[in-house]
């Protein structure tokens, strides 16, 4: 009998004006509705969620992670604070479901109404100002999770990452015709794993409606990165192979 997949971590990373913990105790306590901080962890007063809260002092490489990760706010107010943030702290929890992921994305909530400034998911590589990320935890119900915590990288494969945070696997496919069609494939198939739960099995179809391309859903037997990368998917990684090849242009 295998033993089960461990939950893999998901790492939230956030900036802020706070020049030592005692200053983010008391913001906390005052600004966070309902959650505490003491001896490395963070706790959900009303639901008992817990995380590890690691606190750092100012990280001058951080402007960058964040315009690297956040090009969709790039030139904003809330880019250009990160600049003069005074220290950071990382949320430090359990991904591998729905459940974990999004109790996670509210202690990164309850940092930003501590006066964060910021959070970029280290366990997939995207960042948010405070309003976008506000936003998905007040939309979880509609699934937003699956929004905040998964992106599709191009290339000669077009890929996702970061369903490990929800406890899925990732998706792949080959990165030839156009790439928006292709991320959009992608994006309702994970986004079809996250909200229906189905039962996938290797030789299945898929097709995102009912006169589009059909794809044969196979095991990819490579994985993307490596085992210590927190973008690494233990679950695995589904491959989407079209059933009828691509006629070539006549020339």
């Amino acid at each position: 009998m295998s033993e089960p997949t461990p939950d893999p971590d998901m790492v939230l990373c956030i900036p802020g004006p706070w020049t030592d913990s005692t200053e983010l105790i008391g913001r906390l306590a005052k600004d966070s509705d309902g959650y505490l901080f003491a001896g490395r962890i963070l706790m959900c007063m009303a639901t008992r969620f817990s995380c590890e809260l690691v606190f750092e002092g100012a990280d001058e490489r951080m402007p960058r992670a964040f315009e690297v990760s956040g090009p969709h706010w790039r030139d904003t107010p809330e880019m250009a604070a990160i600049a003069a943030h005074r220290s950071v702290v990382y949320l430090v929890g359990s991904g591998g479901s729905r459940e974990n992921a999004e109790a996670l994305m509210r202690a990164g909530a309850a940092l930003l109404r501590a006066s964060g400034l910021g959070v970029k998911v280290e366990s997939t590589g995207l960042s948010y100002k405070p309003s976008d990320w506000f936003d998905h935890c007040e939309n979880l119900h509609l699934f937003f999770a699956h929004r905040a915590l998964v992106v599709y990288l191009t290339g000669e494969d077009v890929c996702s990452c970061g369903m490990h945070n929800l406890g899925l696997k990732d998706a792949v496919t080959h990165g030839a015709g156009d790439p928006p069609e292709t991320i959009e494939l992608l994006r309702v198939f994970t986004r079809y794993l996250f909200t229906e739960s189905p039962t996938v099995r290797a030789g299945q179809t898929f097709s995102v409606a009912q006169d589009a391309p059909a794809y044969r859903i196979e095991e990819e037997s490579a994985q993307t990165y490596e085992e210590d990368s927190l973008f690494h998917n233990p679950y695995g990684i589904w491959r989407l192979v079209p059933l009828v090849p691509p006629v070539p242009l006549e020339r």
